[in-house]
């Protein structure tokens, strides 16, 4: 088996352009980058800030989005926020869910830490995880909002799929509105 770590490489896709007003950071970790921890745009720093729980980090970065990121900073901007903030219950950097399978640890060492920071941050969470195509996957989103509510912080979603999970993003309508996630969902 190849080694996962060596010369990470996230996916094909290719990042886009950051928008001229934003003031990005990132941070990673693991050898050659292979986790992202915390994603932060900011584009008004006198505005509060929203984060985005997803599953795992695609090809955004600190010097560009991808089309998930994108969609998060035009929902967060039409609500009135002045940046978001993107965790991810499993911190491996990859495209190819599948991969998830493969790493020893997909979720990172420090992905809990610095998941309840950013909540703890944020003035509203979103949980936008989706659902994962491999059942082994499944438990992580549910498991991160219920330790996220533990801490007593409140947990939001867009929309819910037929199986009530948090939908993702991307695909939904702009017009949406975050609405609190049902807690008899959360260990679903």
């Amino acid at each position: 088996m190849e080694d996962l770590f060596e010369g990470h490489n996230v996916g094909t896709a290719r990042p886009l352009k950051l928008s001229e007003d934003v003031v990005s950071t990132a941070t990673y970790g693991g050898p050659d980058k292979c986790y992202r921890y915390r994603l932060k745009r900011v584009w008004d720093a006198t505005r509060p800030l929203v984060m985005w729980l997803m599953m795992n980090p695609s090809v955004a970065t600190e010097y560009g989005d991808d089309r998930t990121v994108a969609k998060c900073q035009r929902y967060a901007r039409a609500w009135g926020y002045g940046g978001i903030l993107v965790g991810n219950t499993f911190a491996y950097r990859c495209t190819d869910q599948l991969r998830l399978l493969e790493t020893p640890d997909p979720v990172g060492p420090e992905n809990d830490k610095a998941l309840l920071e950013m909540a703890q941050e944020a003035n509203k969470v979103i949980a936008a995880y989706g659902t994962p195509h491999h059942k082994a996957l499944l438990a992580r989103g549910p498991e991160v909002v219920h330790m996220l509510q533990q801490h007593g912080i409140t947990v939001d979603a867009l929309r819910l799929s037929k199986t009530g999970r948090p939908c993702h993003p991307l695909y939904l309508p702009a017009s949406l509105l975050p609405e609190p996630l049902p807690t008899h969902l959360v260990q679903s």
